[in-house]
């Protein structure tokens, strides 16, 4: 926030560390559902970066099924980086919702800005589900191209 968007290696660094994270909870069987630059730690123990996932809040484990904790209708997350399907019904999310997730977050730690801007939750929601995400080099073109056909693919409306 401070310093403006990141250098594009130290924020493909920071989403690589947070991915191996996400990819050890889904191993363990936790939907993560509130991906998000707030929660993502960045410490440097030994002088180099080190980032943790962080709020375990909203997750919930894919074995439980449906356990009545989530309604129909609720919406659980985020608005500017949650994913579609979350967004239609948060019962539905699992590890391409958290995918999706960590697309606009880097897409926000490259731009400085959400990947579907809006005055209020409702056009946010209506955006991402209505149409395709803003490219990254539309706001930023020296990333490079295979990165943002990465991103792009990452914020696919379709799981």
């Amino acid at each position: 926030k401070g310093s403006g968007p990141l250098p594009v290696a130290v924020a493909c660094e920071y989403i690589r560390q947070a991915a191996l994270g996400l990819q050890h909870a889904h191993e363990k069987g936790m939907v993560h559902r509130d991906i998000k630059p707030h929660n993502l730690l960045v410490t440097q123990p030994s002088g180099k970066p080190v980032v943790k996932v962080l709020d375990m809040g909203l997750a919930r484990l894919s074995s439980q099924g449906e356990t009545g904790l989530t309604q129909t209708g609720q919406v659980l997350g985020t608005p500017d980086y949650l994913a579609p399907e979350q967004a239609f019904d948060s019962r539905k999310a699992d590890i391409r919702s958290d995918v999706y997730s960590l697309g606009c977050t880097l897409f926000k730690l490259l731009t400085g800005e959400p990947v579907f801007p809006g005055e209020n939750t409702v056009e946010k929601l209506l955006a991402r589900m209505s149409r395709d995400a803003r490219r990254v080099r539309s706001l930023r073109p020296e990333v490079p191209t295979w990165l943002d056909d990465v991103i792009a693919r990452m914020l696919a409306r379709r799981p």
